[in-house]
């Protein structure tokens, strides 16, 4: 059976350090993306031979095409990508911290546009490709009116969107899905969540590696739930 490829952005801490992990586990060749160069590189080093970082600002494009180049390089294409990297921002949509807002879009949602847009040629050359957005039940419909956290519900919803958009134009081959991890004990979940970041990382590594899924679905537990 070939080796499975994916890249994992903000894989240097938290839920994409530990998707990139398990998938390594299974055998797979896992490409840690980081933007802070000592970090990514202690991440790869703890997580084994089969883990490779790569340094790179995903709301750079030149960066992000500088990985997608890394990745030709050494193994001609890319099987799963997982948009992971993001920030908090907790201001009230009444606030209108503009400046917040913009920099919380450029990461969590322009980020995941430039990783994907620099690893598309890559995803068409897999007989098998997924991208697997890192969303929040924060971005749904059923729960973004409550008003808090207007800078964070944006960008996950606008990720949602961009995820139903994405699926509808791929490939059959590529399978594009957004997930949610749930109030994930990270440095961004904070002392107060409830869940583990094992839990919080198997619904991402269940839908890079399931080989019957649906494209253009928000999961969380492995479980379809409403946009």
């Amino acid at each position: 059976m070939q080796e499975r490829i994916a890249l994992v952005t903000g894989a240097n801490r938290g839920i994409g350090k530990e998707i990139a992990r398990q998938l390594a586990d299974l055998g797979w060749q896992v490409i840690a993306a980081g933007r802070q160069p000592a970090a990514i590189q202690m991440a790869a080093e703890e997580l084994g031979p089969r883990v490779m970082p790569v340094v790179c600002d995903i709301r750079r494009l030149d960066q992000c095409a500088l990985a997608a180049a890394l990745v030709e390089s050494r193994f001609g294409r890319l099987d799963v990508l997982v948009n992971n990297a993001g920030i908090i921002g907790n201001q009230a949509a009444t606030a209108f911290d503009l400046d917040q807002m913009a920099e919380v879009m450029e990461t969590n949602l322009n980020g995941a546009l430039y990783m994907t847009r620099a690893m598309w040629p890559l995803l068409l050359k897999s007989k098998d490709a997924r991208v697997i957005n890192i969303s929040s039940g924060m971005g749904s419909l059923q729960d973004i009116a409550r008003g808090d956290y207007a800078a964070y519900r944006l960008s996950k919803w606008s990720l949602n969107g961009w995820t139903m958009l994405l699926a509808g134009d791929a490939p059959p081959h590529i399978r594009v899905n957004a997930m949610c991890p749930g109030w994930v004990k990270t440095d961004m979940g904070g002392p107060g969540a409830t869940r583990p970041v094992k839990k919080g990382a198997e619904t991402a590594v269940w839908l890079a590696t399931e080989p019957e899924i649906p494209s253009g679905k928000f999961w969380r537990d492995k479980a379809v739930i409403p946009w």
